[in-house]
């Protein structure tokens, strides 16, 4: 089964009826579109999720119509391609099904690796800029890092993902963010902000709270033993990253151990449970750290923003978290 999906603003009706035409005329099935803000896309999800992996089809018009930059283009082409499913783009001269399209999915393949070497190299380059300041102690006035620059990346393939620590809440046996009903049904997580005013993809962005929230430090052990459904743990996280004083927003997150109460039988029964469905290890408190350096590396003490001069309470920043 061929689903046509297609995208216009507000402000462009016309254009929305003329992409809808396009795609009877291609032979879809089925048609999906949006119309509205960027961020606005329920339709695109639910044609993602209708298409059976291994035989059916995803059609559109233009390749800017499934995502706003080249990365979130190649993401999901390349989610497509690891599903089984045909894409087509009508005006691009694009289609990646039968043999013949295997040299379309190639080329995504090769502009993801483009992507995350570049990635790799910015990144590379700003850590061996820090150390070299920091070495010869001149560092430019007024310069306290790189992480001033929003959107600091890491390539998850290409150089070790970033090591972090949190907090879930305990409910009805899974695991939910702490001030939002966003359950981690598996270990690994992609934030996408469903409410800034900017491209879902470019999560974590400045001037949003959007992201997979991680401290640098394990959290108190005494916080998840004060309660019954408090649960810490370790994640690596990867893809966009922005620093903060205290921790990072990323993109992308994925729990490597849970904090193993060693009291409250009940509870230690549960958090066994939850971590035997993720299939990530629990462990005693005093080896998060440990269990989380085998999967990822820190962030350097140089790439990390200043504290505040004023103490700072790091758990107030809970009432920020999204992911």
């Amino acid at each position: 089964m061929l689903t046509g999906y297609a995208y216009a603003g507000e402000e462009d009706p016309d254009g929305l009826r003329a992409q809808l035409d396009a795609l009877r005329a291609a032979g879809c099935d089925r048609l999906r579109s949006d119309q509205g803000p960027w961020r606005e896309r329920p339709e695109l999800e639910r044609a993602l999720s209708e298409l059976a992996d291994g035989g059916d089809g995803l059609v559109v018009c233009r390749l800017d119509r499934i995502g706003r930059s080249l990365r979130d283009v190649v993401a999901t082409v390349a989610e497509l391609e690891e599903r089984g499913i045909a894409f087509r783009s009508l005006e691009d001269g694009i289609d990646t099904a039968g043999v013949p399209g295997r040299s379309f999915a190639a080329v995504f393949g090769a502009l993801a690796r483009f992507d995350r070497v570049l990635a790799r190299e910015r990144t590379r380059a700003g850590v061996a800029a820090e150390r070299a300041h920091e070495r010869h102690g001149r560092r430019p006035p007024g310069r306290w890092s790189l992480s001033r620059v929003s959107g600091l990346e890491f390539a998850p393939d290409l150089i070790e993902p970033l090591v972090g620590f949190r907090h879930w809440r305990l409910v009805d046996g899974a695991l939910r963010s702490m001030f939002s009903m966003t359950p981690w049904l598996t270990p690994e997580m992609t934030a996408r902000c469903p409410t800034g005013d900017h491209d879902p993809a470019q999560t974590p962005s400045p001037g949003c709270t959007c992201g997979v929230y991680a401290y640098y430090d394990p959290c108190p052990r005494t916080a998840s033993a004060m309660t019954r459904e408090l649960v810490g743990g370790a994640v690596v996280v990867w893809g966009r990253v922005e620093a903060h004083a205290t921790g990072v927003r990323a993109e992308h997150a994925r729990i490597v151990g849970l904090d193993l109460p060693l009291a409250r039988r009940r509870k230690r029964r549960a958090v066994m449970a939850v971590a035997e469905r993720l299939g990530v290890p629990p462990v005693p408190h005093h080896r998060l750290k440990s269990v989380a350096l085998a999967h990822g590396a820190p962030l350097p003490v140089s790439l990390r923003p200043p504290r505040q001069r004023a103490p700072v309470n790091p758990w107030s920043r809970l009432a920020e978290l999204d992911g």
